[in-house]
């Protein structure tokens, strides 16, 4: 009997310990599953960036003839993304730029609303909510449709004053670009504004790699001209103006003191704009441009472990493809057809930047976009051989560019000299590919295959433990017909409990009984007719009295 009752006592044992053993690994897996989130999110946006764009960069890389060796970001290659508007197929910036920010389909021109006219919060700002810090980059004024769709709320993408004015009040940590000058300061002092909310203003290369602020914005654009855009890398001047890889190796390391961690939006802003004036050159230098920036941010978060960087271009720009409709003969065409585009030194812009007022060194600038100024033979426009007969015809495109040397003739040239083909000068509707590095935790089966654009945003909230409907509902309330509400222009008065709360639209201050109240960052917006406030606010008014 004793024996039987050891027995059953060591078996007993035996179930407890397994039992104990297998609730501890249920929890371990529960703790595991929770920890999937992640501290950091970079985000990269190559404005315009069509596929035949990235093909023939990576054709451009030193000793890569074939195309054999693979531009960074091809590796992390993860599936497709549909790039329509509300309404549409082919779609602006704004409402591109807009699906990845707050995860909803907008309108054309609009920014950080969705389809119905109502704001919703951003990535950036439900971060923000969360203590993590946020940063902004592109190539472009900061008020540009892309890096604006993550920071305001405006119906016109034009509307630059009030673009900028919610932007500087949001409490942004990092921005970097240009813009400056692009309001008057009669209706925007934007330097003014900027240092009034704590910004330190650096405004070249050496400036910010020296500077230990919290808060920075880059104001480049004294650099190019006052063009209020950044140069294209190719046409930098290396040692006064940043590229884009050392904008966003800045700002990480400015962000990256935040303990609870932080989003950055970095875009390549000016693969947009070649794409426009079908500069295959300009398309070259700001895709190669941005391959070195994603592997800063891609560098970061291998030795981080806590990040995800995702690339992915908000549309399709001009139709550009390798072959056009003089390639006779396409399947015989050796990889030689693009070497043409290695010759040029300088974008279309760069070199036509070079250009006398006397038109006397038309050589000159030839050369620096890769052409030669006596043309190329043998030439004979009846020739069956396809270089023989387009070299005619090139020759033709660089008498006319002598005649009349513009920007425009000159990318002529070089394209029908590398069979370059475009078939528009604006946005194209086609699918594009979404690139993703991520930890090991993280699950990214749900940007696999074809998905929304509007998925991006929500595969970003998730991976952060951040909720956009939530965000929304705290930070825009719609105060228009509220009792005691009064709605002049762009200021909104409430009164409440014996309280009067008055609040300027794009403003993060607010007057409760004629003292300013701070509202850290978060802004009262006028959309369509409607005023909205964040709860912040609305607390301001509530009852003191038990």
């Amino acid at each position: 009997m004793k024996k039987l009752q050891i027995k059953f006592i060591a078996v007993f044992i035996l179930i407890a310990m397994l039992l104990s053993l297998n609730l501890s690994n249920i929890s371990s897996a529960a703790i595991n599953s929770s920890s999937s989130n992640v501290k950091n999110v970079i985000l990269l946006i190559p404005d315009g960036m069509s596929v035949s764009a990235t093909t023939i960069a990576r054709y451009m890389l030193n000793g890569n003839e074939d195309g054999s060796n693979k531009l960074v970001m091809d590796q992390y290659a993860m599936g497709l993304i549909t790039t329509t508007w509300a309404n549409g197929p082919i779609t602006d910036s704004a409402p591109a730029g807009t699906a990845y920010a707050i995860g909803h389909k907008s309108l054309n021109g609009s920014l950080g609303i969705d389809a119905n006219k109502t704001p919703k919060a951003t990535i950036l700002e439900a971060a923000q909510l969360e203590g993590k810090a946020v940063g902004l980059i592109a190539t472009s004024e900061f008020m540009h449709a892309t890096p604006a769709a993550f920071s305001s709320h405006e119906m016109k993408r034009s509307n630059y004053a009030t673009i900028a004015e919610q932007i500087l009040n949001q409490d942004i940590d990092v921005l970097l670009g240009t813009g400056a000058s692009k309001v008057d300061s009669k209706e925007l002092d934007i330097l003014a504004m900027a240092k009034s909310n704590a910004f330190e203003i650096v405004s070249s290369k050496t400036e910010m790699q020296k500077s230990n602020a919290k808060k920075l914005w880059g104001n480049f654009s004294s650099i190019t001209g006052g063009t209020d855009n950044l140069s294209y890398d190719i046409d930098r001047k290396t040692d006064e103006e940043p590229s884009l890889s050392e904008m966003t190796e800045k700002a990480i390391d400015v962000l990256n003191k935040n303990k609870s961690g932080f989003f950055l939006m970095v875009e390549g802003s000016k693969i947009d704009w070649a794409a426009h004036a079908n500069d295959t050159i300009g398309i070259i230098s700001d895709v190669l441009a941005f391959d070195e920036a994603f592997k800063v941010a891609l560098d970061f978060a291998k030795k981080d472990g806590n990040t995800i960087v995702i690339a992915v271009t908000d549309h399709g720009n001009s139709g550009i493809s390798i072959g056009s409709y003089d390639l006779i003969g396409y399947d015989s065409a050796p990889f030689s057809i693009l070497s043409p585009l290695k010759g040029a030194t300088k974008t279309a812009e760069g070199a036509m930047s070079l250009l006398k007022e006397d038109k006397s060194n038309i050589s000159e600038v030839l050369k620096a976009y890769g052409i030669n100024h006596d043309g190329y033979t043998p030439a004979d426009i009846t020739s069956k051989d396809r270089d023989t007969y387009n070299n005619a015809k090139v020759n033709d495109l660089i008498t006319q560019f002598k005649n009349e040397p513009t920007a425009s003739n000159l990318i002529k040239i070089m394209n029908q000299k590398a069979y370059i083909g475009y078939t528009t000068g604006g946005h194209t509707g086609e699918d594009v590919p979404v690139y993703i590095y991520a930890p090991k935790k993280v699950d990214k089966t749900p940007l696999i295959g074809v998905n929304e654009n509007t998925d991006v945003a929500k595969f970003i909230a998730d991976a952060m433990n951040l909720d956009l409907e939530k965000a929304t509902q705290k930070l825009f309330i719609d105060v228009t017909n509220r009792t005691g509400a009064k709605l002049d222009g762009n200021v909104l008065t409430l009164n409440e409990n014996g309280k009067t709360l008055v609040i300027k639209a794009n403003q993060s201050i607010a007057k409760l009984n004629d003292k300013d109240v701070s509202l850290n960052g978060e802004i009262a917006v006028l959309i369509d007719g409607k005023f909205y406030i964040p709860q912040s606010a609305l607390n301001l008014l509530k009852s003191t009295s038990k």
